[in-house]
């Protein structure tokens, strides 16, 4: 039954490649300059290389200093499984409802203005975090699924934005922009993880202070932005139609080349089964009593391996379509080795066999090694193909439509975890 599976599976995905090179070849979405795709020195390049990146990692560490403690923060506060869980729901629904919003506002107003929005709203929705109310609570995972919504659409939009239509560099140096923002974004993850524990339990401050925490660094980010970046509009001027506007992307996602259609289908899936993978792991990997901090810093260097991967690949002249095709096919074997480990489990659980579920969580460990991996290189991967197919008028507001499907298939996740 796995080969068959697995052959499948392989099929389909040989010919969303075929469809995926023939609509960039018919829209003449690769460039055949040739350019050098090892890293340049192009002083302009660097310098608005480093003004994104400086801020986007500030952002994305006070993200990642949150993250360990929120739902201890929430246990800790006294409320039930079930409330926690609505909690994160609410937060994924904000960011469904409010993230095409924003885009439009992004697309519409500037990117450098909503980013710094972000920053602002983001800092808010930690300060609620110090009470212990549901319903203040509940503002605060509003306000944080709306910033997440910015975080991960329109920092990247506007950095595309310069780097493709005002300083006209070459798109190929995209990736390693992106394959950098991985990188460093996993080396963040590690040590914003580490902070959080050294202050919330070795200093004993609690749970609450990796949030406090978050904020000066999110105020930097803003510093950052201000100083640095620049706003150019996009390169077509929206109507004055708010609902027209929003909804816009959509007919655009529909009746276009079939290229944005099927990132958007790849993005659904794979992010969608990453945000799951995030509520899961734990549990899968209980028989091992592992410490959890070391195991989520294991998979953060598996996901910069994949980066560096990526990068390597990309300097020998691979094209990022065949890799995002490669990294998504080799999430879905790992995710059928780890249901047969679960299910073999599973059997001999009435056995009381500790050995034998010792050894298929161990096997699970190993193939989410492999899949943040694969992850690893996805984002970059995915990071440019958006960035070549996207419309830059409604850049941010799509990208946050591509984002809707895989809100509403966490939220289902979680309901049917709950």
């Amino acid at each position: 039954m796995l080969p068959k599976i697995v052959s499948l599976t392989i099929k389909k995905w040989k010919t969303l490649k075929r469809h995926v090179e023939k609509a960039i070849v018919g829209a003449n979405v690769m460039d055949k300059k040739s350019h050098s795709l090892t890293e340049p020195h192009n002083i302009h390049y660097k310098n608005l290389q480093r003004c994104y990146l400086i801020a986007f990692y500030l952002a994305t560490f006070a993200d990642w200093l949150q993250g360990p403690y929120l739902y201890k923060l929430y246990k800790d506060y006294g409320h039930s499984d079930d409330t926690i869980a609505h909690l994160y729901i609410s937060g994924f629904l904000s960011s469904c409802v409010f993230g095409t919003l924003v885009g439009h506002l992004a697309d519409r107003f500037g990117r450098k203005m909503l980013c710094s929005c972000f920053t602002i709203l983001y800092s808010l929705a930690c300060l609620t975090k110090v009470n212990s109310s549901y319903s203040i609570l509940l503002i605060g995972r509003i306000l944080g699924g709306i910033s997440t919504s910015i975080l991960f659409t329109t920092f990247e939009a506007w950095y595309v934005n310069e780097h493709i239509n005002f300083l006209k560099l070459p798109v190929e140096w995209l990736n390693s922009t992106f394959s950098k923002a991985t990188l460093y974004n996993g080396v963040s993850a590690i040590v914003a993880g580490l902070m959080a524990q050294l202050f919330a339990d070795y200093l004993d401050f609690g749970s609450v202070i990796p949030f406090i925490l978050a904020i000066p660094f999110l105020l930097l980010s803003l510093i950052v932005i201000q100083s640095t970046w620049k706003e150019h509009a996009g390169l077509v001027q929206h109507q004055h139609h708010l609902v027209k506007d929003i909804f816009s992307p959509v007919k655009l996602l529909l009746d276009s080349d079939r290229i944005l259609l099927f990132l958007g289908i790849v993005q659904t899936v794979f992010e969608s089964v990453m945000y799951t993978f995030v509520f899961s792991w734990t549990p899968i990997l209980a028989d091992l009593q592992p410490p959890l901090g070391l195991i989520f810093s294991l998979f953060m260097v598996a996901l910069i391996c994949g980066s560096k991967t990526y990068s390597s690949l990309i300097n020998q002249r691979y094209q990022p379509q065949n890799l995002l095709t490669f990294s998504c096919v080799t999430a879905a074997i790992t995710f059928c080795v780890i249901t047969l480990s679960l299910t073999t489990m599973v059997v001999h659980i009435q056995d009381h066999d500790p050995n034998t579920n010792k050894s298929m969580s161990i096997i699970c460990f190993v193939m989410f090694l492999v899949y943040e991996w694969c992850v690893g290189m996805y984002f970059p991967a995915i990071g440019y193909l958006r960035s070549r197919t996207v419309p830059e008028e409604y850049r941010a507001t799509l990208s946050n439509w591509l984002r809707v499907p895989m809100n509403i298939f966490t939220c289902i996740s979680i309901t049917l975890k709950h």
